[in-house]
């Protein structure tokens, strides 16, 4: 079949050129951007029964109001200014927040709210709205402060975006010269990933051309040889890129990270490919001197060996659609579309070029048999002699890295892939150094399908649970607005601390400049509507005396003014009856209605309270949990499994969920470690299945996978050690180990095709040590070769800005270099000598394939 291939290639060379240079340029001119197609945010790729996203739109539906699809979290660096962020000895909150810090902020957030600002500002909040957010938004030193700024668009929209960039251009032009300013968050965070991403990959692309450029003309010593593999991948690239961004467009979401990886894997593996049909197509070339015999015999030849190994890899890379996680099960087809169109442009395009280009590929020299090295001569004897040595030596140097690679936990912090100098980061750094790591995205709890009366004991009880709990620094809500440690405004839903609030505001009513007449009747009517829900709701207390006293008084308003110190005594009174009373509480909704008609701002703050931490008529609530821990580590992903289970006591017939910026962390994490069990094994078995097809053996594909799972081990272990010491990391980013072994795995045993393929050929000759020995000294320089250009490609990686990306370069770098001087070279060889026939059970020691003889030569010269 294969010779066919070469046949038809060679008879309709210049048409195939054409279309593939003609399909290339269709389909980028039409297929859209992958960069705008492309999303940065891991929420887009957790599975749809994510607890996450399922809090998300529980959030969504119960708070629609606050619920905020995208935000940023500025971050004012006052440190440089004289007076700070406040002037703390005016005890007016005006007078502090009048300083140039201060009025800069007030002026930020005027321009947010107004016309000139973008058009998708949903709320702002600042530290110089009210003491209350002062409070909780300005640094204990003083000197640094945050504003969120929450959005109607979601965080990675093109519209998200365009409003950071204008808040930067705002910030910069406005700022004092004494204030930095930082935006960091969950927008800012995207942001800042994608601009990286797309640094990386512009890097990546001009470092891997430049690196198989100079590594081709190291092989070949022509100046033409390396236009043809770096021709055939690119055309290659430029449609599998539209084919995806089209994908990316319409069918799935795909990760920000596939076109770097796309171009890595294509330019290597493609490269490979092109480099075994040249080499055996300029053996060929110097056999027959007939261009036509050299195109088929090359394509019959190594045709089957490269499918077979595009089989191996594309399996690989397809069996990652058993992924849970977006960034896998979508980065799979992609890379698995690039193997492909790789392979097909191996096996038309470039024989097709060679037939076109005949000796004139490889000038100014020859067509002649490359000579096999003195090291892969002396390494495959040595192997052939000891081969048990061998594994033995190999086996004692590796296994240390690799038990202590597969020990090794991941890393879940974000911030960590991206440079230190991103203003994300630095911001971030910052909030964490001052007012702490969980204070810039606390996470935040829903609770639906509660019962109004009892509501208000629900948020008592949840927020004293979640209070003690390992990992938890603050809570906030209803009850403890200011979080636990204020003192002034805690206990709002207890009876007592609201009774004892309506006193001190009733007394307003002594001043009777203050209030007209309707505003006192109407402060007296809510009054008694009160009183009336605490006789309804606390049975207890309504035969107490101070209650009926209290009736009486609101039922004379005209006696009230001079009955002011009976009215407070009897306030006072049933207040301390409330002390007593189990479980005091009463949804906040009656006392903000009270509290709105008395005299005083205390109304308004209660129902803004309300508003923004309860729902549905008081049938459901929310509350805000800051983590002790940064929240990115594993302490802090462990909170959030603990909260989770604590709300399963409050589901009932409603929601009980946590949402959140960093609760994601938790679920990737959940996520992968069903992925690393569920996806590695479909990869490994599809590879398995590849390789019995090809090899007719069941021994041979065991041994073979067994060998690179074990440079796989190895490399994690020796990219951990490298990483920490050289980029300072706890530990590789969650999504390299994965993409390691899924790349060594299909690209490592890709090599040990390419040399096992040899192996069938030689050991009908001359027997299986021998012929194992003929095969490593033949292939290897080819080889070796293939591997430094797949090296090289990955080895691209670490020009990028992602640091998981630097990771995974580094990594796979490694671990193909390790796999070709190592696991191919001496390991494979060595087992399969030991194994002896074993190696090929059931189907039995391949037999010798008849050598072909060199026919006259035909019309199609390489001069004509």
């Amino acid at each position: 079949m294969f010779e066919r291939i070469g046949h038809f290639a060679t008879r309709y060379r210049y048409p195939i050129i054409l279309a593939w240079v003609l399909a290339a340029v269709v389909i980028t001119v039409l297929a859209p951007n992958i960069d705008d197609v492309a999303s940065s945010d891991q929420a887009d790729f957790l599975p749809d029964d994510a607890p996450f996203a399922r809090a998300n739109e529980v959030y969504k539906a119960t708070f629609p109001d606050s619920y905020a699809p995208g935000s940023s979290a500025i971050v004012i660096d006052a440190r440089g200014a004289p007076d700070g962020v406040l002037n703390g000895e005016a005890e007016a909150f005006a007078d502090q927040i009048d300083t140039p810090t201060g009025r800069f902020i007030d002026a930020f957030v005027a321009w947010l709210n107004s016309e000139d600002g973008p058009e998708n500002i949903l709320s702002v909040i600042a530290p110089t709205m009210s003491p209350a957010t002062a409070g909780l938004m300005v640094a204990p030193g003083n000197d640094v402060a945050i504003v969120r700024v929450n959005l109607t668009t979601s965080n990675p929209e093109e519209a998200t975006a365009e409003a950071l960039h204008a808040i930067d251009a705002w910030l910069i032009e406005n700022r004092p010269d004494t204030v930095k300013t930082y935006q960091t968050g969950e927008a800012p965070i995207i942001n800042n990933t994608t601009e990286s991403i797309k640094t990386s990959v512009d890097r990546t692309i001009w470092v891997t051309i430049v690196l198989v450029v100079v590594l081709l003309l190291v092989i070949y010593r022509s100046p033409v040889s390396p236009l043809i593999p770096l021709s055939a991948v690119t055309v290659a690239y430029l449609i599998a890129r539209g084919i995806v961004a089209y994908l990316g467009d319409n069918v799935m979401t795909i990760t920000s990270y596939v076109n770097v990886m796309v171009v890595v894997v294509m330019y290597g593996a493609g490269t490979d490919y092109c480099l075994f049909l040249i080499s055996r197509f300029r053996e060929e070339l110097a056999d027959y001197h007939n261009v036509r015999r050299a195109t088929a015999e090359t394509v019959g030849r190594v045709g089957e060996t490269i499918t077979s190994s595009a089989g191996t890899i594309f399996v690989g890379f397809m069996a990652m659609v058993f992924a849970e996680m977006g960034v896998f099960n979508t980065s799979g087809p992609a890379l698995a579309i690039g193997i492909v169109l790789s392979l097909l442009a191996g096996l038309t395009f470039v024989p097709a070029l060679l037939a076109t280009l005949g000796e004139r590929a490889f000038w100014p020299r020859p067509a002649m048999h490359r000579a096999t090295g003195r090291f892969y001569g002396a390494t495959s004897q040595f192997v052939s002699a000891r081969p048990l040595v061998t594994v033995i030596v190999i086996c004692a140097i590796m296994l240390p890295l690799a038990v202590y690679g597969v020990q090794q936990r991941a890393s879940y912090d974000l911030l960590g892939d991206l440079p230190s100098h991103k203003d994300s980061v630095v911001g971030y750094r910052l909030m964490q150094d001052t007012l702490g790591a969980g204070a810039v995205m606390p996470l935040t709890i829903v609770v639906t399908g509660r019962d109004p009366q009892t509501v208000a004991a629900d948020i008592v009880r949840l927020t004293g649970e979640l209070a003690i709990l390992d990992g938890v620094e603050d809570v906030r809500g209803m009850d403890t607005p200011l979080g636990l440690a204020d003192r002034e405004y805690a206990g709002l839903l207890r009876v007592d601390q609201q009774l004892r609030m309506a006193q001190g505001m009733m007394a307003g009513l002594q001043d009777a400049g203050s209030v007209d007449v309707q505003e006192a009747l109407a402060a007296l009517e809510a009054v008694q509507d009160y009183l009336d829900l605490l006789a309804e709701r606390f049975p207890e207390v309504a035969d107490d005396p101070n209650l009926a006293t209290l009736r009486d008084l609101l039922a004379n308003p005209l006696q009230l003014m001079a009955r002011q110190d009976e009215l407070g005594a009897a306030l006072d009174g049933l207040a301390t009856r409330f002390e007593s009373v189990e479980e005091p509480y009463l949804l906040p909704l009656g006392l903000a209605n009270l509290l709105s008609e008395l005299p005083g701002e205390g109304g308004d703050v209660l129902g803004q309270l309300a508003a923004t931490y309860l729902a549905n008529e008081g049938a459901a609530f929310k509350l805000d949990v800051v983590v002790s821990s940064d929240a990115d580590s594993y302490e802090a992903m462990d909170t959030v499994t603990t909260i989770r289970s604590v709300l399963k006591g409050y589901q009932g017939d409603g929601d009980a969920v946590v949402s959140g910026g960093w609760a994601i962390n938790a679920d990737i994490r959940d996520t992968m470690n069903r992925d690393l069990i569920r996806a590695i094994g479909f990869v490994l078995l599809g590879i398995f299945i590849v390789l019995l097809i090809m090899l007719r053996s069941v021994i041979a594909p065991l041994y073979l996978i067994a060998t690179v799972v074990f440079s796989f081990t190895f490399t994690v272990g020796l990219t951990n050690v490298v990483m920490r010491a050289w980029l300072g990391v706890e530990g590789l980013t969650w999504y390299v180990p994965f993409f390691i072994f899924v790349m060594l795995v299909g690209l490592g045993v890709d090599y040990s095709i390419f040399l096992i393929g040899r192996v069938k050929e030689e050991i009908g000759y001359h027997g299986i040590r021998e012929g194992v020995h003929v095969a490593v000294a033949a292939t290897g320089a080819i080889i070796t070769s293939a591997g430094v250009i797949l090296a090289g490609t990955f080895a691209a990686m670490i020009s990028g800005e992602i640091k998981g990306l630097v990771e995974l370069g580094f990594a796979v770098a490694v671990g193909i270099l390790i796999d070709t001087f190592v696991v191919r070279t001496m390991l494979v060889p060595a087992i399969t000598i030991l194994l002896g026939r074993w190696a090929w059970w059931p189907g039995g020691v391949p037999k010798a394939r008849p050598r072909p003889v060199a026919p006259q030569e035909d019309a199609l010269h390489a001069g004509d």
